[in-house]
Order: C-alpha cells, then sequence, then structure tokens
C-alpha cells in the first residue's frame, strides 16, 4: 500500500482551500484476467456434414416431467426421415449437457409426408422462453402449393412456425405446426406470396405475445406480427387481444408501413419492457436494407390491430445492413432498456473496419433528442456483428452484457462486452477464438442468459456454420470490495489528532444483497468482524515511504458443489462435472483514492475554506512625486487608451477582495484563503519598474521584468481588500512612427493622351507600340522603430491593369523598391506578362494646359467596378527610414480608342494604402491610405476621325425606305393583305324559278299522274 503526500503549484489567482493527502490501494491481482466464460472445460456438440448443424441454436430447461436441461441447435439441412426420406427438410436437435459430442437427438416435430418439404429450412431460427417454457422454431421457406401435378401449380414460400412445450412434444392447442399467418391471403410478390415467415421469432419478456418477423410480405417491404400466447382461460380473460401486426392485421395496407420496398422489415426482431416508458412493452424490429443503409423500428400496440412506429432508427453507411441483429438487455442497470443494433457489412477501408455494432443507451426514453450511438468496430472482413446477443449478467456484478458474433473473423469469434455504470465498456473483456475450438465460421449463432450447470451464472452456447455447437460455462466471480478510510476526518495542526489508516475487505456484497449465502471466510479478520469482511489499520511513518497489507480469505468449497453427470472422454466412467473454479472479478481501477482535510483557520463551521477571490484592474498614469493615480481614458468601445506622446510608464492598479458573494448568507463563502498568489504576466513592450503594495503582500519580478509573482498574505482573511500599483515602462515607438506620404506629382506625367490605329496584342514587339508611358512614385517613411514592434506591416498597391471586359488597360512594364532592393513584392507574374523590351525611343507630347473638358466624362476605378485591379502587396518587415516604389507603364492605345474615342476626358485611380497585421488591438495608423488620380484625353482630331458624314446617314434612309416599300408590294401582290367576305365562308343556298309551262305538273301525260317538283336546288359551300 503507497500513501504518496500531494503538493499543488501555483496559479494566476490561487488560493488552497484545503490540504489534501491521496491514500493509494493496489486491487487484488487474479492469475485469470480474461473474464469468467471458461476456455478450458467447453462442452462440444456435433452434427452431420453439410447439415447447417449451429445454424441457430437456443438454451433450454424443462421443469416437468423431470429436471432437464438442453441445447437446442437447428439444422436447416438435415436430411428427412421416414416419409420425407431423400429431401432436406431441416430439423432441431436436442443436446444434453454431457462431455459426449455426438448424443443429440432429433425432435420429431415435422413427420408428415404428405406435401414436399425439401428446402423448407426448419430449425432456421429456434428460441425459448427459459425456464420451463415454451421452444418455437421456424422454417422460413415453406411452400404453400396449390394445384399440384397440375400445369397451373403454384409454389408460394410463406413459411411456417412449431410451437412445443417445455419437453419438446404436443401438448396442448397451442403447440403444433399451425403458426402461418400468411396462409390464405392474396398471394404474390407484392402480397404474402413470399412471406417467410419465421426467418426471425421471439418471445415477449412476460411470455405472452409471440414476434414473427416477415421480410417478404408487400413486396419485401416486410413485417413483423405479434401474437398472443394464450395458455390458460385465465389468460384469456386478462390477455385476449390482438394479433397486430405493422400494416394492420384487418387492413393489410401496406401504405402503413413507413418504410419502402425491398427493405425487408421483420429480418430481426426483439421485444422489452422501458425501452419508451417505463412498464410498456416495446417491439423492436430490423429492417437492414431500408433506404440502401437499414433501419431499426420501435412499435407499440394500438388499441386495434395496429403496431404503430414511434421511433425509426437509421444506419449511417450505405449497404451496411444496419438492423441484420438486434438485442436489448440494461447495459447500465439504471432501469431502461438499452439497444444494440448489428450492421455486419459497415465497411470502412482506411481504418479496415469491416463490420460494426451500435449499442443506444436509453436516454430515459427520450430518444428522438438524444439517440447518440457508441460504435464497436470489427476488423476487415469479419462481419462482426452478424449475430449480437444479451447473455445476461455473466460476472453477476449487477450489469448486463452482450455477445457478438464475427464468424469471418479468421475461423470465427465471439466478443464479450460487459455493460458497466457508464454504459458499455468498449474494449472486449473476453475474446472466444474458435482456431482455439478446432471450429471454422464460429460465432454465426449465440445464446445465453440461462444457467445450465446450476451455479447461479449465465452459460452462452455458440454455433457456427461448420456443423458444430461450444457451450461455454460461466466461472463464480468472487467481487471483493476494498474501501479506505481515515479518522477522523479531519486533522488540526495544533492537535495531535492523526490516526492509522484503516482498510476495509468485502467480499460478496451483491451476492448477499440476492439473499444467496456468502463463499468467503477472511482468514485474518477480528472476532467482531462478520468472515466476508477484514478490518485493516495501516501506519504511515513518513512522505512517499509505501506500506503494504494483505488480506487472505478462503472459499466455502460446498456452495460451488455441481451434482450434473458427465461422460469422460476415452472411458466408460460417469460422474459429475467438473467443478468450475471462481475467480476475482475484473476490477475498472486497480487504484483507490481517500482523501483528509487538514484544518485551517477560518473555514467555517464545515471546515473547508469556501474563499471568495475577486480580482479587479485598471490602467493609468501617476504623476511623478506624487500618490494621484489618474486612469486612462475610454473610447467608444470602452477600451482604456494611452497616448505614447504624453508618457512612457503605465500603471496598473489591481485590487483583490475576499468578500461573500452574498451578504444575506455569509457562511456560504468568504472564509479565509490561504497561500493565495498573484502572478502578472508582462508583454514583450512593457518591462517592470516598480512596485507600491500594503505590508502585508510581497513581490518579486523575474530578472528580465516580465513576470511578476506576489504573496497576498496567508491567509487572505475575510472581508478583506488589498490594493496595490505596478509601474511599467512602454519599450514601444510613438503613435506618429509610421508615416505614408504622398508628394504632389506621384504620376508624371499626370496628363496623359490616346491616338493612333487599333493594334491587337500580338502585333506588339516593342513597349513602345503599346501607348504612352507613365510612371507612379509612392514614398514611405518610418523615423520611429522597426515596424516588427508593431507586427507585420504591408504597402498594398490596387493597380487597374484591364477594363471590365478584360481589355488592356495600363500595362505596368517594371516595379523597383529604391532603398529596399531585396524586398519581394506579390503578384510580380502581372508585370510585364507579354516580355516587352523597349524599343526605339519616341517622344510622347506632355501638355502644360488640359483641354477644356465636355461632356461625357468617365472615371475608371476598381472600387467602381469599371476597372480590374491587381494588387501589389510589398513587406516592410524590419523597415526603418524610408523608401521609394516606382512602377513604371504604359497607356494601352488601342483599348482606349475601341472604348473611349467618343469620350472628351477619363480619370483614373491608383489606390495606395498601408495595413498591419499585429495582436495589437486599437492600433492607430495615420495617413494610411491615398489614391493618385491621372487624366487621360484623346488627341484632337480623333473623335473626327470616326465622324460619319451626313450625305451617308441620308442615303442609308432613303435605301431603308426604298427596301421596305418593294417588300409591301410583293406581299400586297401576292395577296397577303386580302380579306375574305363573310358570304364566302358560309355554305350558300340557291333557288332557280323553273317557268310554269315546262313544270311537269302541268302537262297532260297519259298516266294522269300530276308531280308536286317545283324547285329545282343545288348548294354551294363558296369555293366555285
Amino acid at each position: 500500500m503507497a500513501a504518496p503526500v500531494g503538493h499543488g503549484n501555483s496559479v494566476s489567482l490561487s488560493s488552497y482551500h484545503w490540504t489534501t493527502l491521496i491514500w493509494t490501494l493496489l486491487t487484488l491481482s487474479s492469475p485469470a484476467r480474461a473474464f469468467n466464460l471458461d476456455t478450458t472445460h467447453t462442452l462440444h456438440k456435433l452434427g452431420d456434414r453439410g447439415t447447417f448443424f449451429g445454424f441457430s441454436l437456443a438454451l433450454h430447461q424443462q421443469l416437468t416431467p423431470e429436471s432437464q436441461s438442453w441445447i437446442l441447435v437447428g439444422a436447416p439441412q438435415a436430411a428427412g426421415h421416414g416419409l420425407l426420406r431423400g429431401s432436406r427438410p431441416g430439423a432441431l436437435f436436442r443436446c444434453p449437457i454431457t462431455p459426449e459430442e455426438y448424443d443429440c437427438e432429433r425432435v420429431d416435430i415435422d413427420g408428415d409426408g404428405e406435401e414436399s418439404k425439401d428446402n423448407q429450412w426448419l430449425g432456421v431460427t429456434v428460441k425459448s422462453q427459459g425456464i420451463g417454457g415454451k421452444v418455437v422454431t421456424c422454417a422460413h421457406l415453406y411452400e404453400l402449393r396449390q394445384r399440384v401435378s397440375r400445369p397451373s401449380e403454384t409454389r408460394d414460400p410463406i413459411g411456417r412456425c412449431y410451437v412445443l412445450s417445455e419437453d419438446l412434444t404436443e401438448r396442448d392447442d397451442l403447440d403444433g405446426g399451425e403458426w402461418k399467418f400468411c396462409e390464405g391471403r392474396p398471394q404474390g410478390h407484392e402480397q404474402f406470396g413470399f412471406c417467410q415467415q419465421g426467418l426471425s421469432v421471439s418471445f415477449t419478456p412476460d411470455n405472452n405475445f409471440i414476434l414473427f418477423g416477415a421480410p417478404g410480405t408487400y413486396n419485401w417491404k416486410g413485417t413483423m406480427r405479434v401474437q398472443l400466447l394464450n395458455q390458460t382461460l385465465l389468460d384469456l380473460g386478462f390477455y385476449d387481444d390482438g394479433p397486430y401486426e405493422v400494416a394492420d392485421h384487418k387492413q393489410l395496407n401496406a401504405q402503413l408501413i413507413p418504410l419502402p420496398s425491398h427493405s425487408y422489415l421483420g429480418f430481426s426482431v426483439d421485444s422489452a419492457m422501458g425501452i419508451m416508458s417505463l412498464g410498456e412493452l416495446t417491439f423492436v424490429a430490423g429492417a437492414p436494407r431500408a433506404n440502401h443503409t437499414g433501419a431499426v423500428l420501435l412499435l407499440r400496440k394500438d388499441n386495434v390491430y395496429r403496431l404503430v412506429p414511434q421511433h425509426i432508427f437509421w444506419g449511417e453507411e450505405l449497404a451496411s445492413s444496419f438492423g441484420y441483429s438486434v438485442a436489448t438487455t440494461d447495459l447500465n442497470n439504471d432501469g431502461w432498456t438499452d439497444l444494440i443494433v448489428g450492421a455486419p457489412n459497415f465497411f470502412d477501408r482506411k481504418a479496415e473496419i469491416g463490420g460494426a455494432v451500435y449499442v443506444y443507451l436509453n436516454p430515459f426514453g427520450h430518444w428522438d433528442d438524444q439517440a447518440r450511438p457508441i460504435r464497436l468496430n470489427g476488423t476487415y472482413d469479419s462481419m462482426f456483428g452478424m449475430t449480437v446477443s444479451s447473455v445476461g449478467d455473466l460476472d453477476q456484478d449487477g450489469y448486463g452484457d452482450i455477445a457478438v458474433g464475427a464468424p469471418f473473423d479468421g475461423d470465427g469469434k465471439v466478443f464479450i462486452f460487459r455493460g458497466s455504470d457508464a454504459g458499455i465498456e468498449t474494449k472486449p473483456a473476453q475474446v472466444l477464438d474458435g482456431r482455439d475450438f478446432d471450429v471454422t465460421r464460429f460465432g454465426y449463432s449465440i445464446s445465453g442468459g440461462l444457467d445450465i450447470d446450476s451455479n447461479h451464472y449465465p452459460d452462452v452456447a455458440v454455433g457456427s456454420l461448420n456443423d458444430s455447437v461450444v457451450l461455454f460455462r460461466s466461472r463464480p466471480v468472487i467481487h471483493v470490495i476494498r474501501e479506505v478510510s481515515i479518522n477522523p476526518q479531519y486533522i488540526a495542526l495544533d492537535q495531535f489528532n492523526c490516526k492509522a489508516l484503516t482498510v476495509l475487505f468485502e467480499a460478496d456484497t451483491e451476492r448477499r444483497k440476492l439473499g444467496l449465502p456468502h463463499r468467503v471466510n477472511f482468514l485474518g479478520r477480528s472476532s467482531l468482524d462478520p468472515e466476508y469482511t477484514q478490518t485493516e489499520e495501516v501506519d504511515l511513518q513518513q512522505q512517499r515511504h509505501p506500506v503494504c497489507t494483505t488480506a487472505v480469505f478462503q472459499l466455502h468449497v460446498s456452495n460451488l458443489r455441481l451434482s450434473l453427470p458427465f461422460t469422460h472422454i476415452g472411458t466408460t466412467l460417469w460422474g459429475p462435472l467438473a467443478r468450475l473454479p471462481p475467480i476475482l472479478s475484473i476490477s475498472p481501477s486497480n487504484t483507490l483514492h481517500s482523501e483528509v482535510n487538514f484544518l485551517r483557520e477560518g473555514c467555517g463551521p464545515d471546515k473547508i475554506c469556501q474563499s471568495n477571490l475577486k480580482l479587479s484592474y485598471q490602467f493609468g498614469t501617476q504623476p511623478v512625486n506624487t500618490d494621484l493615480f489618474i486612469p486612462l481614458p475610454l473610447d467608444e468601445d470602452d477600451v482604456q487608451v494611452f497616448s505614447l506622446s504624453n508618457q512612457r510608464v503605465v500603471v496598473l492598479e489591481l485590487t483583490v477582495t475576499n468578500m461573500p458573494s452574498d451578504p444575506l448568507n455569509p457562511e456560504e463563502d468568504g472564509d479565509d484563503a490561504h497561500a493565495a498568489q498573484l502572478l502578472i504576466s508582462l508583454p514583450n513592450t512593457l518591462s517592470y519598474a516598480s512596485s507600491r503594495v500594503p505590508p502585508q503582500m510581497r513581490c518579486e519580478a523575474n530578472p528580465n521584468g516580465s513576470q511578476i509573482e506576489c504573496d497576498l498574505g496567508n491567509p487572505v482573511k475575510r472581508d478583506t481588500k488589498l490594493s496595490c500599483r505596478h509601474m511599467n515602462e512602454c519599450d514601444c515607438a510613438y503613435s506618429s512612427d509610421i508615416l505614408l506620404v504622398f508628394h504632389s506629382r506621384l504620376a508624371r506625367p499626370h496628363q496623359l493622351f490616346f491616338s493612333g490605329a487599333v493594334r491587337g496584342e500580338s502585333a506588339m514587339t516593342s513597349l513602345e507600340d503599346i501607348g504612352t508611358p507613365v510612371e507612379f512614385e509612392f514614398l514611405v517613411s518610418n523615423p520611429g522603430q522597426p515596424l516588427q514592434t508593431y507586427g507585420s506591416a504591408f504597402l498594398n498597391i490596387m493597380w487597374p491593369y484591364e477594363l471590365s471586359n478584360e481589355k488592356w488597360l495600363l500595362y505596368p512594364s517594371n516595379l523597383t523598391f529604391d532603398g529596399h532592393p531585396d524586398t519581394p513584392c506579390s503578384s510580380m507574374t502581372a508585370v510585364n506578362p507579354l516580355k516587352l523590351q523597349k524599343g526605339r525611343r519616341r517622344r510622347h507630347r506632355e501638355r502644360e494646359n488640359s483641354p477644356e473638358l465636355s461632356c461625357p466624362f468617365r472615371l475608371q476605378d476598381c472600387l467602381l467596378g469599371s476597372a480590374r485591379c491587381v494588387l501589389f502587396q510589398c513587406p516592410l518587415h524590419s523597415f526603418t527610414g524610408q523608401a521609394v516604389l516606382k512602377i513604371q507603364a504604359w497607356l494601352w492605345n488601342s483599348s482606349f480608342i475601341e472604348e473611349f474615342s467618343t469620350v472628351s476626358a477619363l480619370e483614373l485611380l491608383v489606390r495606395a494604402n498601408i495595413t498591419v497585421k499585429s495582436s495589437i488591438k486599437h492600433l492607430i495608423l495615420r495617413d494610411a491610405a491615398a489614391q493618385i488620380p491621372v487624366m487621360i484625353y484623346p488627341e484632337p482630331g480623333l473623335t473626327d476621325q470616326y465622324w460619319i458624314p451626313w450625305w451617308i446617314i441620308l442615303i442609308a434612309i432613303l435605301a431603308g425606305i426604298l427596301l421596305l416599300t418593294l417588300l409591301v408590294c410583293i406581299l400586297w401582290k401576292c395577296g397577303f393583305f386580302r380579306r375574305a367576305h363573310y358570304k364566302d365562308k358560309l355554305p350558300q343556298y340557291h333557288a332557280v324559278k323553273i317557268p310554269r309551262e315546262d313544270r311537269p305538273q302541268f302537262q297532260t301525260k297519259k298516266s294522269g299522274g300530276v308531280h308536286k317538283k317545283e324547285w329545282a336546288t343545288h348548294w354551294s359551300d363558296g369555293t366555285s
């Protein structure tokens, strides 16, 4: 046992309210650190090769007609017997708890040979209600055959499940294989033709309902059915409700399922109390293909026949199969059930992750607001999370544990994760490797939570795709609690009341809370202590001198006896199963801490000094030979401003108080502050000169004057107010040290003219071909210290190099920094990008007087958007004295002739400024920006070159009128303007008068008949 004494360090403004001793105690060590699943005395069960023996399994215990424990194993490819010989319908096997490998018996539940059951996959799932409960197993590919041996025969894989009593026989009306709810419903893939009931199955915790997953219904949207499992008339009176389905048992409305088609809802199912609210049953259903990422639904029963979704968890990665497996348990023992979801196809190539398990700690039922999962990752291509199972409390520490299968991690592995007060320990407590047991694809199925060997610890069975099953028994765990205490809890330095350190060992606390007898007898205990405790006193002699104490205990072997028979491999001797020795519990920490406080004066009735130190400050000046303190003025942001032009001494006044924060309750805080210190750190621009402090304070500065350390007195009494002043000299330049000066003629010439012919960029052979030259000059001076005192300073030139339409404007040919030739400026690639050289020298005329301006007038400025600029930025590091920046440029004639030939004058603005990047706030630069205007005019007569004579305009107008007249005549001749009459648009009826003498009825014939036809008519539609 070690007992180091802790010492603290000084802080900026600190007070030691109390002094603490830290007592450290090492935990009891145990040679077995691999959790408590025994890997030495495992039980193996083997099935026929190729039957998928171990595809599913469940631990089961019957009570009648005799007590017997079984490992129920599904083999969905097992060959048929009797009338089903020659086919592979699958089978369910029951294996006794013996070391014999080949003693599993086939459960006779499906011997009817009147229908074909080949490849129905009986045993794809198997679940048990637990001790004395029922068992269910399913064949999800069972086919409903209609019109057998006819050309119109149909086969619909609707699935089927078998319920058995605890002794695996059919004893009541609920038992048998009539659990096939998709039979008699509309078939076809869009309804129930591919139902595949029983791909997942489960019982509710209260054993009143059975859950069926049917992922093939409604075009593979999937569903889950919850059906009552009544056993007695009493149950019928209380629980006569249901069945329930997500799409409603009566309506069969797929629109009620909040998932798209091909989601596979019901691929995994589970249920628990305390997920959405305490005391309410919630159903969990996985849909591993929903929205291509997977989803898990939380559902509840409504008052009719529907399972109503309450919350949906969505997968985070495409094709991760989120929801492939689900499990529920209380990991942190807070009374709320937590959710575990497997995503075996989760993939991260960079992190080499192949499979993931999401642990959702229950946020007291508020899933919408606080559902933040913990992700457990598997290795590459391991399919980690293909199965997740709640295996009960393996070590009986009060927290539920889970097992995760990764059947493709090597030969397959199972990871055991322990629950804890924080939720879950992300590092596995134990890893079961199939290679150690000569099993491949180990971990494909897991079952736990049932105590097989009656040692009060649940056991775990693991299946595989290698036709083998392994049973792991849990070793008893001895939980030893260690407590370190000291009496009295407070040590007064003026009294000799320090006593020895007390260490308490106590075992089997949780076991005794369950009413079970303790198994530990401490040999070194006193006669007054119970058998399961031991108290030791340790005397600490000096600082950092470790002292050790030991506690030896023995186990009550009578409490660990087992009475299960076994057959010793290789012999014919029968006897009890080997007793598993207990192990010590895994402690979350090997170090325990306890503290004792040394009493100080002025700490109040609780013996703990709760001081209330507060620090305030202000800057000011102090006239020479006086005590007068003049605070510095404030600017508009309430920041004090110090003018270096007046003086170079800054006075810092500090005030420290220790007052109760609430005068009405002075006992809450404001106690004496012990060993309080004040630390002052000064910047490089200030150096410590002197201090004025009250008598109880002492201040010292380091050699370079950058830090001051003050002791405020020990202690700083209640209701104390301390004030001190520190004089500091400023080692910085005056506020007028940075100047940006522009002469009156920074652009030579300041008036430019353009004329000539338009020439393209490729025609330019020398700088003189561009146009008129111009030179800009910027003079920067710094009479003070180098600019590095303030930070990094830069001279910025906004150079208008082209128009907004990307035509050249002012072409820079050279940039020089006189006085600092090595200064690198940015954007140097924009200087003479065409690589033109000077040719024969031309004479450019500079006018003394500006021409008389006439409208229009144009302004070329980057800030107005009429020109585009490039930034020339030149650093001024360590800059003193003065420097001249010169930029030689050429006016691009062609651009001005094309764009501004009719403009009387243009003004071109070049902007310049100085910027400083500094950590100093409120740094003011005077004359830090300026602009240089340049006037540009067209040569006289240039506008006349582009004037169009009046007679050309007149001829153009007359030609246009003549062309328009000709076009109108052509259209009129073609009948374009002719309008049709109204009478020509309608059919006309014409009547012709026939003379009387020509009428037949007035002519006498031999027949004597009279013809009555007076009119001859014809129709005309106006087209003839």
